[in-house]
């Protein structure tokens, strides 16, 4: 049971990472106004692949590999993925030994389109409990000029979980996280 969860988990986080690279290529597209003023190709080019470096367009991004291992160290998500090279977005999971129960088999592994490495703090005024805090990745995509044309990558941050009356999960970032007693715009 558990490995046909991880499986699946495994397939969330891969569609959950493609998803979020593509939508952030757009999104840099679309703000930069690459369609109408192209960025001149970067200077250096490591790969071999035309459409890595052209920002008139948005590239396909093929499913992702991802493979995953047990750490007894902290969590995290190592992606990188630079569209010039041509192959598909690697992504490479270091989860505690408990991360196939507590998340894959539980549901969790996606969560406000995150990869969810680890859960930190449990919810227990519910039931069945639910994550109030996690470890996720957080994917960041745009277009490269100097260096690489399109590429994309993740950092890992320990972040809290709202939780809407439908049951919806939403990760808040740390800039909107209130400190220090201030309250953050929220607008």
């Amino acid at each position: 049971m558990d490995s046909m969860r991880v499986g699946e988990a495994r397939e969330w986080i891969g569609e959950a990472v493609v998803g979020a690279v593509r939508a952030g290529f757009a999104r840099d597209h679309e703000t930069m106004g690459y369609a109408e003023r192209p960025a001149p190709e970067p200077a250096f080019k490591a790969g071999r692949e035309r459409t890595g470096h052209d920002s008139s367009r948005v590239p396909e991004v093929p499913k992702a590999l991802v493979e995953s291992w047990t750490t007894d160290d902290t969590p995290g998500m190592f992606f990188t993925y630079k569209a010039e090279y041509g192959g598909p977005p690697l992504i490479q999971l270091s989860v505690r030994r408990t991360w196939a129960r507590q998340v894959a088999a539980a549901g969790w592994a996606v969560l406000g389109g995150c990869a969810v490495l680890d859960v930190l703090d449990w919810d227990e005024s519910v039931s069945p409990r639910r994550p109030a805090r996690v470890r996720a990745a957080l994917v960041w995509a745009d277009y490269d000029a100097g260096m690489h044309g399109w590429r994309a990558h993740a950092d890992n941050r320990d972040l809290r979980v709202a939780w809407g009356p439908q049951g919806q999960a939403t990760l808040v970032m740390p800039w909107k996280e209130p400190s220090a007693g201030h309250e953050v715009e929220t607008g």
